[in-house]
């Protein structure tokens, strides 16, 4: 079992461009009153066909980030579906991170079927702050999604205490039916967004170019 991730690509991973372990300008967003239908969004359709290493998006353009008082929270998605998408470097980095962690989690649960991954950053820019790793969970289908399984890729996350410009990273596992193709809401605590509505289009327009790039297959 591997246990430990690499030394190497978690340096990478805290490297990644775009990663944003400072995270500036993240807007309050609070719990409120529903404001009504959302706009559907077009299935992205499968990424067989789409070629590796020729995205450009960077990482934080493809997560949803929210912000509860001084804690500031980052989630990215580890799904090829959306990190296929990415600049080369960063999906590199993002997709070994995934992979690894998929097989860990897989071992420790005994699952048939691989999780949904995400990747959840958290920062303070000047204060000491304690956070509760469970009460991150997903809306999708009108369904609400608690993590199936957190593991740290940092020191001192199981402290969840985070102490100022500390950025604070763990990979959580959700079940394996949770649909990135649907609209999805980022829930901590009383703190909700619902930016993968403008998020998933932009993935899909990155797909459509790499699709008309890469040409006919053979």
């Amino acid at each position: 079992m591997r246990e430990v991730i690499n030394a190497v690509t978690l340096a990478a991973t805290l490297a990644l461009p775009g990663c944003g372990l400072l995270f500036p300008g993240v807007p309050e967003t609070t719990a409120g009153p529903d404001p009504g239908p959302t706009r559907s969004l077009e299935a992205g359709g499968p990424i067989t066909d789409l070629p590796v290493g020729l995205g450009t998006l960077r990482q934080n353009e493809v997560s949803v980030t929210l912000r509860r008082g001084e804690l500031q929270i980052r989630v990215t998605p580890l799904a090829e579906s959306v990190i296929r998408v990415t600049a080369p470097d960063t999906h590199e980095r993002l997709s070994a991170l995934g992979r690894g962690h998929q097989e860990i989690f897989r071992e420790r649960t005994g699952a048939a079927v691989p999780f949904q991954l995400f990747l959840v950053s958290l920062f303070s820019e000047s204060t000491e702050v304690t956070f509760e790793p469970e009460a991150l969970t997903l809306v999708n289908r009108g369904l609400r999604y608690r993590p199936a399984e957190i593991r740290a890729v940092t020191p001192g996350w199981d402290s969840r205490l985070l102490t100022p410009r500390e950025a604070l990273m763990a990979v959580y596992a959700f079940p394996h039916d949770l649909d990135l193709e649907l609209e999805l809401e980022v829930e901590y605590q009383e703190v909700r967004s619902r930016a993968w509505q403008e998020i998933l289009p932009l993935i899909q327009r990155e797909r459509a170019r790499l699709r008309a790039r890469s040409g006919p297959l053979d």
